[in-house]
């Protein structure tokens, strides 16, 4: 294995490839972003497909998977990364938040963090056995550090896609209550405007796959428990304004058309705020940048030709430097050195200036 290392090593230097591609931790890095550039590629395949499945006409509730990502092996790899009750209940609530309702989903997470945290420290292991002992120490450094890094990345990816999904859902509140104020307005019940918002709000399909949720939730129980469920599964302040306000009308079963299309002006009043808020913050944001990348050109810029000078004046080999002949830098110095200044106006200069005039008696 050693020898195959150095004729690899040795491959490498013939072609004039960099020194850093020729030690092992840089082919532990290559092939880990390798196989993480693999992981992603697959991962958002499968986010496209849920959601293409989303925007349906009948989006399908999330059906029961007999294994995940890995097939049966995603169960027992999952299994190797231990985690407590209460980390469990968050994440899966991060989860739902995100849109992954299928109950394989945190199996096929956690089955690819345990992948990505394996495969780096298989790699730096195989390489530090066939390096010399002096590098072992440090190949296996480097091999852990990697091998952290990729590991976070899954429960990143669901981070991010909960931020972005739950962004959507919140962008899409208001247009939702005008759409189900019409239709309760028009006579339609509250499950069949649910249904109807629901097919209709295509350019929001996180939006459109919970009130479908929603919608099922209450034909099989009722429409209090499904807004109850609803408002703790995505869990946003705006999220439990609708719930609130749909509950109470259903309860005192009085006209929500009117409560509806102001919660809908609030919520873009609302955003209206916070995007000037946004555009009032950016200055502050912006004086870091300027401060350390713009003003250090500026005072480059402007200060150079004087500190040339400066240089100049200073240097011992320079006739202007007073010091250069070991005078002494004094007032009356400074005074000859201005006196010997020519401040005498050129002809042209002065025969182009006009006359002074004679002060009058």
């Amino acid at each position: 294995m050693r020898e195959l290392i150095f004729s690899i090593q040795d491959f490498l230097a013939r072609q004039g490839a960099p020194l850093w591609l020729q030690r092992p931790s840089a082919w532990i890095a290559l092939v880990s972003a390798t196989a993480v550039l693999l992981l992603l590629v697959r991962m958002l395949l499968r986010r496209s497909r849920e959601a293409q499945a989303a925007v349906a006409e009948e989006p399908p509730l999330p059906a029961h998977d007999s294994g995940g990502v890995f097939g049966p092996w995603t169960e027992a790899l999952a299994a190797q990364i231990p985690e407590s009750e209460k980390e469990r209940r968050e994440f899966a609530a991060l989860l739902k938040q995100a849109g992954l309702y299928s109950p394989t989903a945190r199996a096929s997470v956690y089955a690819y963090r345990f992948l990505l945290l394996v495969f780096p420290l298989f790699c730096a292991g195989l390489i530090a056995i066939a390096s010399p002992r002096e590098q072992t120490w440090k190949i296996m450094g480097v091999g852990g550090v990697v091998a952290t890094l990729l590991s976070i990345i899954p429960r990143l990816y669901v981070w991010y896609r909960r931020r972005v999904r739950l962004a959507q859902i919140n962008g899409g509140l208001a247009d939702m209550l005008d759409m189900l104020s019409m239709c309760l307005g028009g006579g339609m019940s509250i499950s069949a405007s649910l249904e109807h918002v629901a097919q209709h709000l295509v350019n929001y399909p996180a939006l459109s796959q919970e009130l479908q949720i929603l919608r099922r939730q209450a034909e099989v129980g009722s429409l209090r428990l499904a807004l109850a469920d609803w408002s703790n599964r995505i869990d946003t302040p705006e999220v439990r304004q609708v719930a609130t306000l749909l509950a109470r009308g259903d309860a005192l079963g009085t006209s929500l058309s009117g409560s509806l299309l102001d919660q809908a002006d609030h919520f873009r009043t609302a955003r209206k705020q916070l995007a000037t808020l946004q555009a009032n913050r950016m200055p502050v944001l912006l004086t870091f940048p300027l401060l350390f990348c713009f003003a250090p050109a500026v005072l480059i810029i402007l200060m150079s030709p004087a500190l040339l000078q400066i240089s100049t004046f200073l240097n011992p080999a320079s006739s202007d430097n007073p010091l250069a002949n070991n005078e002494t830098l004094n007032v009356r110095r400074l005074v000859e050195t201005i006196d010997n200044l020519d401040q005498s106006l050129p002809e042209e200069a002065r025969s182009a200036s006009p006359p002074v005039p004679s002060p009058q008696p």
